[in-house]
Formats: C-alpha cells, sequence, structure tokens
C-alpha cells in the first residue's frame, strides 16, 4: 500500500483565518463562542454558538477568486478553506491523479428559507410550487436550499482545479470529516490516485438546525451556564452542546507524489476504520464498546498498539451520553494507560460543527503534532463517574508527540478514528 501523507492544512473558523492562526487562539485559550444576534432577534433561550460573522466573510473574500452565482455559504467556505490547504501544499500546475471528497450534512436552511417556501405552499391542494419559488428567487439572493446540497461544494472545487479522478461527497452527520478522510486514504493507499483535497464545511447557526437539535435535546438548554462557559467536554456538569460552525481541509498524498515534487511533509495519516453500530438515532452504546471497537480497529490498520499513542483528540461533544461513553471507551482501548494519554476537546472552545468537526480536529492534529504541543480542554472543572481517571488537558503543555488518535462519532450510529503521524 502507498503510504499517506499530509502537505497542506487550511481552515476558516469565527473569527480565525488560516489553521495556524486558528491553532494559536485555542493555544491562547480562547472560546469563539458568542451570541449570535440573529439568534438573540427570533427568542432562543440559548443563542451562543460559533457562527461566521461578516467580518469573517470578508476576510475570505480574496480566497475566492471569481464567485460563482451558485455558491451557497457552505461552498464558500470550502473553496476558501481549501485554498489555504492548497496554497501550504504548493501544488505546481502538473499534478498526479487528484480528487476532491468534500463532507457537509443536508437540512441547513435558515428562517429566511423556511418563510419562502412557506409563501408558495398552498394548504388546501398540499402542494409545494417549487417552480413558483425558483422563478421568485430567494430572500437572501442565493439559490437557496437546492444549492446546499453535499455535492455543490465538492464540484465546486473539482472545476476550478480541475481534478476529475473522483469526486466524494459524504454526509454521515458528526463523523462525516472523518469518514471523508478516510475515504481519501484508502484510494491514495490503493493508488487509485495520486493527492486529494479533502475536508468539510458546514454552516448549521440558523433557525432550523438548532431548533431540531434542541428539540432532540442535544444543545445546551443555556439555564445554568451562558456564553463561553457552556461547552464543558468531560465535565461532569455539562449538559449539551454548542452549535458551531466552519470549513477545514487537508491536502494528502502518497509519499511518493509528494517526494516526487519535493513537497514538505507536515505529517503523515497511518491509521483508519469507520464502523455502524446503528444503536439509536441519537445514542450510541453506553457502555462505551462500540467506540472502542472503532479505535482498536484504527489502530490495527496503523499496526500499531494502544502503547503506541501518545495523544487522543476527542469527539468530546459536552453531551452526556456521549462524553461517557467515549471516557469508557478510552478507559478500555488504554487499561491502565488511560490516567496517563491526554486527551483533548476541541469543540471546548469551537462549538460542534458536525460534519466539519472531524475535518477541524484533524487538522488541529496535525499542528499539534507540528509543534509538540497539546491544545486545552476549556471549563472541564471535575468529572464525573464515568469521566473520571481520564488525563483531561485543561491548560495548553508541551509534550513529545509521535501519534495522535483522533475520534469522531455521529448521531444514527457511524463511528470513525483516525491516526496520524509525526512527518
Amino acid at each position: 500500500m502507498n503510504q499517506v501523507v499530509v502537505t497542506g492544512v487550511g481552515a476558516v473558523s469565527a473569527g480565525a483565518v488560516g489553521a495556524l492562526t486558528l491553532f494559536e487562539r485555542l493555544a491562547a485559550g480562547e472560546s469563539l463562542v458568542r451570541a449570535h444576534p440573529d439568534l438573540v432577534a427570533l427568542g432562543f433561550a440559548n443563542p451562543y454558538c460559533v457562527y461566521i460573522d461578516d467580518a469573517t466573510w470578508a476576510d475570505i473574500a480574496p480566497l475566492l477568486g471569481e464567485v460563482e452565482p451558485e455558491w451557497g455559504r457552505q461552498s464558500r467556505l470550502a473553496i476558501a478553506a481549501a485554498s489555504l490547504a492548497l496554497s501550504q501544499a504548493q501544488l505546481g500546475e502538473r499534478v498526479g491523479r487528484g480528487a476532491v471528497f468534500v463532507a457537509n450534512n443536508k437540512h441547513t436552511f435558515d428562517e429566511r428559507d423556511v418563510k419562502a417556501l412557506a409563501a408558495v405552499y398552498d394548504e388546501g391542494t398540499d402542494v409545494l410550487d417549487l417552480d413558483l419559488l425558483a422563478a421568485r428567487g430567494w430572500p437572501s439572493g442565493e439559490r437557496g436550499y437546492f444549492h446546499k446540497q453535499q455535492d455543490e461544494a465538492g464540484l465546486a472545487l473539482a472545476r476550478r482545479l480541475g481534478w476529475y479522478a473522483h469526486h466524494a461527497a459524504r454526509g454521515e452527520a458528526c463523523a462525516a470529516g472523518t469518514m471523508v478522510i478516510g475515504s481519501a486514504m484508502q484510494q491514495i493507499r490503493a493508488g487509485l490516485i495520486d493527492l486529494a483535497v479533502v475536508g468539510a464545511c458546514e454552516t448549521m447557526c440558523n433557525f432550523t438546525p438548532l431548533v431540531a437539535f434542541n428539540g432532540v435535546g442535544a444543545l445546551s438548554d443555556g439555564e445554568r451556564f451562558q456564553g463561553t462557559a457552556i461547552s464543558r467536554p468531560f465535565d461532569k456538569d455539562r449538559n449539551g452542546f454548542v452549535m458551531g460552525e466552519g470549513s477545514a481541509f487537508l491536502v494528502l498524498e502518497s509519499a511518493e507524489h509528494a517526494a516526487r515534487r519535493g513537497a514538505v511533509v507536515l505529517a503523515r495519516l497511518t491509521g483508519f476504520a469507520g464502523l455502524l453500530e446503528a444503536h439509536h438515532i441519537t445514542a450510541s452504546d453506553e457502555a462505551g464498546d462500540e467506540y472502542a471497537r472503532c479505535m482498536r480497529a484504527a489502530l490495527q490498520d496503523a499496526g500499531l498498539g494502544a502503547d503506541d499513542i501518545d495523544h487522543v483528540n476527542a469527539h468530546g461533544t459536552s453531551t452526556p451520553g456521549n462524553d461517557a461513553a467515549e471516557a469508557l471507551a478510552l478507559k478500555q482501548v488504554f487499561g491502565s494507560r488511560a490516567n496517563t494519554v491526554p486527551v483533548t476537546s476541541n469543540k471546548s472552545a469551537l462549538g460542534h460543527s458536525l460534519a466539519n468537526s472531524g475535518a477541524v480536529e484533524a487538522v488541529l492534529a496535525v499542528l499539534s503534532l507540528q509543534q509538540q504541543r497539546l491544545l486545552p480542554t476549556l471549563n472541564f472543572h471535575a468529572p464525573d463517574d464515568a469521566t473520571s481517571g481520564l488525563d483531561i488537558v485543561t491548560s495548553t503543555r508541551r509534550a513529545p508527540l509521535r501519534r495522535v488518535l483522533s475520534n469522531s462519532f455521529g448521531f444514527g450510529g457511524v463511528n470513525a478514528s483516525l491516526v496520524l503521524e509525526a512527518a
């Protein structure tokens, strides 16, 4: 099998354009959580999230070049973050068989789109007149929901780059970003492609997603904690996650392709597992057995044992069930080492950007390997019975890092883990 290396990373988050810029903000202990004025105006009890504001949109505008009229917000975020990763990779015009892999989720239409849909719905006939909607246009000036589908961002990237060896659009909920990285890795390993730009984009800080996730009890209610204190992975007082937005991309290549063009290798991608459990639509196996199975499979894929891992970038959503199951799984996998393997949840500062979470966490893991620094888990003060006995990193820490395990566990029972190794 071909070895797979990382030669570029890029990220866009709230007020942070660039992977290193984002890493340094998190290393400084900053949280990107804040009140969204639109959610305040709509009367949400918890209007806090990590959203892309107007200033950030203005900052990424130079990265977009000529903007196509059909590009929605997800596609623009993807183009920006991918452009940053491609720039760092310093790809020339002569590249091998290039592919594009992008993860995002459907159903991201906002309150303006809901109003537009309602205006063309006839209650008497139970007909939704989409032709009339298309003729009227969307209030946002974009082509709305129908151009926020999972294939749009990938197609936009492929057309811009002229990379047509393979396209993929994945949407396995919160695990999608990690799943899509694993898919690209497997195709490079198999020799089907030489390189890929792979990542995710998500724009979920709006009416419909927040109503939906609040309805199933996944979001923090905002009653006991507000603002930057809400997201508190593994803490005994956690009570739900904070929604996030953003985009993150990596350039993956076969080691041979990277060496042939003299590329700087940032890290190596050595292990992947993507498994299904179908335990429950919004919950995983409470004992953590399925999470443990996924982590062990990724280690086996990398030809490693648990003793070879120096750090875990946890899924760590700040929900009671997920964090308990992940903590129990970590104890299963690492055994007597569980209390000495440092664990970080980036969602404490970034919120949960769903499909994008696995991609941005992989990018941050690459930078942790480069910088030999562990990022902090904010708002962790005391564990409960399930999360006790873990080394939760609460302040930026220097540490010798050779290999990182990065986890993503999605609604609906899709579990994924990556193993990344220092270059």
